[in-house]
């Protein structure tokens, strides 16, 4: 059901996204108004799909024919972040700056926390960035098709694989793929929890 998304198909990605993490518990801690999120949320998690859509590693899941879920990985040589990456991100975002200004400092401090934790990682490993599944689409295995072509992209590579989660549910089902609490913790002092878990790659 998975499949490697284009360009042109970003935006139809980002659609599905947007639904899964409108009331994800770091989405409403920095952006807790509706009005808010609908500014600001469609544009973060489109600089999330852009960057990885350049490395050939954002997956949708359809049903269909329609993108119902979707998945931003970054890959090893995606790191580290060049010059030239940030500044595109930074100017996709500025339009949100009037809707989440006030938050700005707090998401700094989060995202400085988190950073701190993924530079723990080996430096050979695949991040998955953001993933996705349209409420109403879930439990039909959209996600699953979102996270294990990666998997085994990543065994062959003899990689591991990386994400933070802010959600309890969320530690369980990324267990059944044979990820790891590595670290629990709150990236500020208001921050809700994040779970950070590692996957190793298995051999045949």
């Amino acid at each position: 059901m998975g499949r490697t998304l284009e360009h042109a198909e970003v935006a139809a990605a980002v659609a599905p996204m947007v639904k899964a993490f409108w009331n994800y518990p770091e989405t409403v801690h920095l952006l807790s108004s509706a009005g808010a999120r609908r500014r600001a949320l469609p544009r973060y998690l489109r600089a999330d799909a852009d960057d990885a859509v350049r490395f050939d590693l954002l997956l949708g899941a359809e049903v269909d024919g329609v993108i119902r879920g979707a998945a931003a990985w970054i890959p090893p040589e995606a790191y580290p972040v060049s010059a030239g990456r940030q500044l595109r991100q930074a100017l996709q975002l500025l339009p949100a700056l009037p809707s989440s200004w006030r938050s700005l400092p707090e998401a700094r401090r989060g995202q400085a926390a988190n950073r701190l934790r993924h530079r723990d990682c080996p430096a050979d490993h695949f991040y998955l960035r953001a993933i996705g599944v349209d409420p109403a689409a879930q439990s039909r295995g959209l996600g699953s098709s979102l996270v294990q072509p990666v998997l085994e992209l990543a065994d062959r590579r003899s990689a591991g694989c990386f994400l933070q989660t802010a959600t309890i549910d969320n530690v369980s089902w990324y267990e059944r793929f044979g990820f790891e609490i590595v670290d629990h913790y709150r990236p500020t002092s208001t921050w809700p929890p994040v779970w950070a878990m590692w996957r190793d790659p298995t051999t045949a």
